[in-house]
């Protein structure tokens, strides 16, 4: 979906057109608990999610007779998010309160960082994953992502917002300590990919990615900052493959422009099909990340873009 207005408006009024196409009302039946999983901003971040948007989806969840719950989980660092009772502090400020979204916002794990200990022995690096209980509990899961860029991975989008954002601190610990690879951050990427696996190939979860390439920062919502904007807003995706939504969403903003004053400035990712990853971040492998997660059983690369 574009960010250009047109005469269907725009992304805010193609929002539920998005939906309808990627096939919300075949995934969903009425009376499934629905997580729509996604970030709420670290303090002193200002570029994270518009609150709108979980809000559009929780209304069309709501008219398929759905029973949606917006979420997240706690984070592993010293942070205002590490527990879940500073971390409703946070959401409340950022604008995402279960009166806003229209329905439950839980902080999933609770205050005790709750988890189902889950076998997933095809794992490349983690054997066993902790998944938060409300998500565990879910009939469906959808990930309402903000795209960026990320500090450990060419991307952060679906993968990693189910891969580590679903898991207990455990499972997060042995996702950022995982070891073995020449360069190391290979042994992360396979981690967090198996963290994802276990719960949409292991749990058999029913799964909707929506991908929001809006306010691309340098780095992720996770930061206490906020930098300028990598490339301009190159719209909305959303599908039921991962990897096929990531490769997309990281095709679209390597061929993108670099924005003017951004932390691209000087190099050749400020030409339109410039590499925006390694000006930043030198020792990220872009292609070794979206090779281990086409191997993981969730998806392909492979993906046809049908603009909206």
């Amino acid at each position: 979906m574009s960010p250009r207005v047109d005469r269907l408006g725009g992304p805010g009024q193609k929002f539920p057109q998005l939906l309808d196409k990627a096939g919300l009302a075949d995934l969903v039946k009425p009376g499934d608990l629905v997580a729509v999983k996604m970030h709420f901003g670290e303090p002193g971040n200002v570029r994270y999610m518009r609150p709108i948007f979980p809000v559009m989806l929780v209304d069309a969840l709501k008219k398929l007779k759905a029973k949606p719950f917006v979420t997240d989980t706690v984070v592993l660092y010293r942070s205002p998010r590490h527990t879940a009772w500073e971390y409703y502090g946070v959401a409340r400020r950022h604008g995402f309160t279960s009166e806003v979204l229209g329905c439950p916002l839980i902080i999933s794990g609770g205050l005790g960082d709750r988890s189902v200990r889950v076998d997933f022995p095809q794992g490349r690096r983690l054997k066993e994953i902790g998944v938060t209980s409300e998500i565990y509990d879910a009939d469906v899961i959808i990930s309402l992502a903000h795209v960026t860029l990320h500090l450990q991975y060419p991307i952060g989008a679906a993968i990693k917002n189910m891969g580590m954002g679903c898991v207990d601190i455990a499972t997060k610990t042995a996702m950022h300590d995982a070891r073995g690879t020449t360069p190391r951050h290979l042994a992360q990427y396979e981690a967090t990919i198996d963290g994802a696996a276990a719960i949409l190939s292991g749990l058999q979860k029913k799964f909707l990615g929506i991908n929001l390439l809006l306010d691309i920062t340098p780095d992720c919502d996770c930061w206490s900052k906020t930098e300028l904007p990598i490339v301009p807003d190159l719209g909305i995706l959303a599908g039921k493959d991962p990897v096929a939504l990531d490769q997309a969403s990281f095709d679209l903003i390597t061929a993108s422009p670099g924005y003017p004053g951004s932390k691209l400035e000087g190099s050749d990712g400020m030409h339109s099909g410039g590499d925006k990853v390694h000006p930043i971040y030198p020792k990220i492998s872009t292609d070794r990340y979206f090779e281990i997660a086409a191997t993981a059983g969730i998806g392909s690369s492979l993906y046809e873009i049908v603009d909206i």
